[in-house]
């Protein structure tokens, strides 16, 4: 029964208003008077439920049959993705069973709850419904914003265990951003998180970009440690694209087109800056270079995902 219904409102008291229900869509749901219907109220769109829409849980077994440690980490994490909240893992090797843990830890919410040494069963205890995604991003955002920060100092005073942290704050972003996928394909799937269709192919667009500036700073960090001495002098170039980043994280954030086009004005600035440092490391031993390069590759990957979000937010202005 799908058609097009057109309704009015009217008004009961102060406070409320009535809209009637379709009598065949009553029927048909063997509803009375009385009975009580289900809201899922989002920002322009009501979905009336003549029952409560509970979510159900997802389960899936995997034979791990042939697949090494990464294959069944990746089987693994593609079904927390897709929504599983059961997977039944059967094991033939010590590797594989490496593989489910190193899996497990770093998905959030996700822990072994049995183990029989040929099948281990990994449940998902999250209610996707607690989460706001917007705040999931700015979560990963703050993340990528000190490893920036801290990457800085490290070029001023190098600092082995900073740099260090810096890489073990990447691995944080990883799980947080298979968090946040998890829950934008909740929400495709009809669980109510207020979010449209539209919104959820943005911030997907974001929690991947967010994901992979966090994989440069760690690069960088890692070539840092190789040099193991300061380079104050990038520090500014640093600084730099730490500031474009956050105003373009703002322009996401406020959905402001003009911050948005400062962004993509800066961006053409910081790529001849950065070209500029390209040509100094010519200087350097061919080790030295090399680690650089990394470094300053890092910056300009960042400084172009920068941009990237600016244009997302030119996109959905139009």
């Amino acid at each position: 029964m799908n058609k097009n219904e057109v309704r009015k409102i009217y008004r009961s008291g102060k406070g409320s208003y009535i809209l009637t229900l379709p009598k065949e869509w009553v029927v048909t749901n063997s509803m009375k008077e009385g009975d009580i219907v289900y809201l899922e109220v989002q920002k322009d769109v009501i979905l009336i439920s003549p029952k409560s829409r509970q979510i159900k849980n997802k389960s899936a077994e995997i034979d791990s049959r042939g697949a090494n440690f990464n294959q069944l980490v990746r089987l693994i994490i593609s079904h927390y993705l897709a929504g599983y909240d059961l997977i039944r893992v059967k094991t033939y090797t010590d590797e594989q069973r490496r593989g489910v843990a190193f899996a497990v830890d770093m998905l959030v919410g996700a822990e072994i709850m049995e183990d029989t040494g040929n099948k281990i069963v990994v449940e998902v205890f999250l209610d996707s419904r607690r989460f706001n995604v917007a705040d999931v991003i700015e979560k990963l955002f703050k993340i990528c914003t000190s490893m920036l920060s801290d990457f800085c100092n490290c070029l001023k005073n190098f600092n082995r265990a900073i740099c260090s942290s810096i890489v073990v704050r990447e691995n944080e972003v990883d799980k947080i951003h298979f968090l946040a996928l998890r829950l934008l394909n909740k929400a495709m799937e009809g669980e109510e998180m207020g979010l449209n269709a539209k919104e959820v192919v943005n911030y997907r667009s974001i929690i991947r970009t967010l994901e992979r500036i966090a994989d440069h700073v760690s690069s960088a960090a890692e070539a840092l440690v190789n040099l193991q001495t300061s380079f104050p002098r990038i520090c500014n170039t640093v600084n730099e694209v730490e500031e474009t980043f956050k105003v373009a994280m703002i322009a996401f954030f406020k959905k402001d087109v003009e911050i948005a086009e400062q962004v993509l004005e800066e961006y053409e600035i910081l790529e001849k800056e950065i070209q500029k440092n390209y040509e100094e490391i010519l200087k350097s031993d061919v080790v030295e270079a090399l680690n650089l390069k990394t470094i300053l590759d890092g910056l300009w990957r960042v400084a172009a995902y920068s941009a990237d979000i600016a244009e997302i937010v030119l996109d959905v202005s139009v």
